[in-house]
């Protein structure tokens, strides 16, 4: 039987035994040769894909035998007991603690990671699938899903307790689904509206991806079905959004999706708000912070630690939330350039090398102190107190401890120490996407467009409420990848047809 390169029967010949009807399939087995030759060529195709696949699954299982257990931060406790109980949390919206209740029933922490783990590799493989999809040759979208499949920084959260590997995978979906088809049917906005509710019930940072769909679809307006779509998009996204806010009225009394909301835009806008120019009433002039520019803490300090903490209810009861967020807005309203300043600064940070945590200036030793707490560590976790210790135990009966067995977990250590995404890079990515977009203006961008915009919008929203932090990266990386390698296939094509249209005709001459 002869074979097409790709995969399907060619047309029979009519010589030899093939023309008395005669082939190459046994008759017992009957299509066998065929699905074989199919398997196989889909397997040459994408052997360079497959070979960074199974790289970075390996990765991952020599983390799992070198971490014997979660790794875990104060927030992975109230992910946990919100699983646990099945309540909304009032620091982050516990989309990530439902995943757990649903995950609940396999008893296992280890399970949980497991499943990020596959999520990560799903993010690769739909990132792949999606740029060849889109034309981008087998070495070019294999190249973009590295950062994403062997990446540290990918493993390591993968390897916590923590909500970032399922918003990466649902706002990557999404993206996928809106991309897959030149107009996206009706049903597939549809369940892009209830990808990115989830995102939004995950991580807050998502809520804002709605509006970047909808301009994205405004955009390739193609008449009624594009009314349609929005129209079908916002509802989608609305219906979860809004049952989870009655549900967290229900058991907190107000209609939000968290509390929080304050307590994080005043840790934002405390580094440089100035009371002399913010004129804040009576009831606000508490969070006045006295001391100088030079001398102000993280934002991280001020959320924990400041003044809101001194508030009837905590700094993420219904006053504090109310107090917080009123305070933000009356600093960026009386101080737009100094916020500005700090968005930008936030937003830089991403871009730059790795800092070290004897740096001087105190942000970048916070980027840091980041980076480092999201690491694999040289020593297991200290033990939790025992009431977050049984919330654990409820959970897994084998409890939160993490065993380090070697050789594994010194192999994983060294491979973090150098094998991930620096900030100049990441810059480059955000670049090679946006040339795609301007070389194509005449399309608005498209089709590099979408992910684009979804990448920067992460990058910019964490930097716009508090400030930027190395763990959020991890959702931006994909689909900005994506993008980099649909903008250097435009820049590619657009230099060639600039070259093919200054190139003198045949015969021509002097």
């Amino acid at each position: 039987m002869i074979f097409s390169r790709r995969g399907s029967p060619a047309p029979p010949t009519t010589n030899g035994d093939e023309a008395s009807g005669d082939t190459a399939v046994p008759p017992d087995r009957p299509g066998t040769e065929p699905m074989l030759a199919r398997v196989t060529c889909f397997a040459r195709r994408h052997a360079l894909f497959g070979a960074v696949l199974l790289a970075g699954a390996a990765v991952r299982v020599v983390a799992i035998l070198g971490f014997r257990g979660p790794l875990r931060t104060p927030d992975s406790t109230r992910y946990i007991s919100n699983a646990v109980h099945l309540a909304p949390g009032v620091v982050r919206p516990s989309g990530y603690s439902i995943m757990l209740w649903l995950l609940e029933p396999l008893h296992s922490l280890m399970a949980v990671v497991g499943v990020q783990n596959a999520m990560g590799l799903g993010i690769g493989v739909t990132g792949y699938a999606l740029a060849r999809h889109l034309g981008v040759p087998g070495w070019g979208a294999t190249l973009a899903m590295v950062p994403v499949l062997l990446s540290a920084y990918a493993v390591q959260l993968e390897h916590f307790l923590l909500s970032d590997t399922l918003f990466a995978f649902l706002v990557m979906i999404a993206v996928a689904l809106m991309m897959w088809w030149p107009d996206p049917p009706v049903w597939a906005c549809a369940v892009t509206g209830l990808l990115l509710a989830a995102a939004a019930l995950t991580r807050s940072e998502g809520t804002p991806l709605l509006i970047v769909f909808l301009i994205f679809l405004v955009i390739r307006f193609a008449g009624w079905r594009t009314i349609a779509s929005i129209a079908v998009m916002c509802v989608a996204f609305a219906i979860p959004v809004a049952g989870y806010a009655a549900w967290y009225d229900s058991v907190h009394g107000t209609f939000e999706l968290t509390s929080s909301t304050g307590a994080f835009l005043y840790g934002g806008i405390a580094t440089f708000a100035d009371c002399a120019k913010i004129k804040p009433p009576p009831s606000e002039r508490r969070l006045c912070v006295n001391a100088p520019l030079s001398e102000r803490k993280r934002p991280i300090d001020y959320i924990w630690r400041g003044a809101l903490h001194t508030i009837p209810g905590g700094q993420f009861g219904k006053r504090a939330d109310s107090l917080g967020k009123n305070f933000a807005l009356r600093t960026i309203r009386a101080q737009p350039l100094d916020y500005l300043h700090a968005v930008a600064r936030s937003f830089w940070e991403n871009f730059l090398p790795p800092p070290s945590i004897h740096a001087r200036d105190p942000v970048a030793r916070a980027w840091a102190f980041f980076q480092h707490e999201y690491m694999f560590p040289a020593a297991p976790p200290p033990p939790l107190q025992p009431p977050a210790a049984r919330e654990f135990s409820r959970y897994d009966p084998a409890g939160p401890d993490t065993r380090v067995v070697q050789p594994y977990a010194g192999w994983i250590r060294a491979y973090q120490r150098y094998i991930f995404l620096p900030g100049p890079l990441i810059g480059a990515i955000v670049l090679a996407g946006l040339g795609g977009m301007i070389v194509a203006w005449r399309r608005f961008g498209q089709p590099a467009l979408l992910p684009w915009m979804v990448g920067l919008c992460l990058l910019v929203a964490p930097a716009a409420i508090v400030a930027s932090t190395p763990r959020y990266l991890v959702g931006d990386i994909s689909p900005l990848c994506l993008a980099a390698a649909i903008g250097v296939q435009q820049i590619a094509g657009a230099a060639k047809r600039f070259r093919a249209g200054h190139r003198l005709p045949a015969g021509g001459g002097g």
